[in-house]
């Protein structure tokens, strides 16, 4: 009786070892649901942040309290993609505006007069306003931003301009453009657009593609050089 109370006890001592064992310990899985669910249960202070390659434009945007809700040293994506205001960021000696992007509502944008070679701005989809003149920028895709209305993009290094895809335009100021030599406007909207400023000081600007020659030609506050044109296609005009 003692030798068989002995192996039960042997065999229960075993069952608890082999179920407590880390190999056999049951498996709680995080289902990919769960994991969505717990980053929208992130507040504001929480990551994942906004990354600024420039430190000077991040400092502005930290201590505008609008969009840094919570006054500490980062940017969330919670932060960024609730405000849809005008980021101003002008005359600051900026560089980079690398996580411009993830501001995805903002309805405007200046950032002139800085020292941008290049500038992103395809993932904010709700710009209006865009003020990106007086930076060494020697090509900008503005084919994104079908709600832009008012644009000023004076005093750059760009060789072509293309707004076809911008049907809401109403004014372009691109004057100091040295070496601006074709601009592609024909949007089908072209009476929209009360103000086309290229007269000034755009020497090397050649062709402006529109709509309608004619009307191109006699509009009011449409401005380009003496020695530019407007045809229809700018491909054989300039050959």
């Amino acid at each position: 009786m003692k030798f068989i109370r002995i192996i039960l006890l042997f065999f229960v001592a075993q069952f608890i070892v082999i179920s407590c064992s880390e190999d056999n310990l049951p498996i709680d899985p995080i289902p990919q649901e769960q994991e969505q669910a717990q980053y929208f249960k992130y507040t504001i202070g929480e990551g994942p942040f906004v990354y600024f390659e420039d430190l000077i434009f991040k400092e502005l945007v930290l201590n505008n309290f609008e969009i840094n809700t919570n006054k500490d040293n980062e940017i969330s994506f919670q932060e960024a993609n609730a405000f849809k205001g005008t980021i101003d960021v002008s005359f600051k000696g900026i560089q980079s505006l690398t996580g411009i992007e993830k501001f995805v509502d903002i309805v405007g944008l200046n950032c002139a007069n800085n020292k941008l070679s290049t500038l992103d701005v395809s993932g904010n989809l709700n710009l209006e306003f865009l003020s990106c003149g007086n930076n060494p920028l020697t090509k900008i895709d503005l084919s994104y931003n079908v709600k832009l209305k008012n644009l000023d993009i004076r005093t750059t290094q760009l060789t072509h301009l293309d707004l076809s895809d911008n049907t809401n335009l109403v004014s372009i100021r691109a004057m100091c453009n040295y070496s601006l030599k074709t601009v592609d406007v024909a949007n089908n909207n072209n009476d929209k657009i009360l103000i086309f400023f290229f007269g000034l000081q755009n020497s090397a600007l050649e062709c402006v593609q529109v709509d309608n020659v004619a009307y191109s030609n006699t509009a009011t506050n449409w401005r380009i050089p003496e020695t530019a044109i407007y045809s229809l296609s700018c491909f054989d005009s300039v050959l």
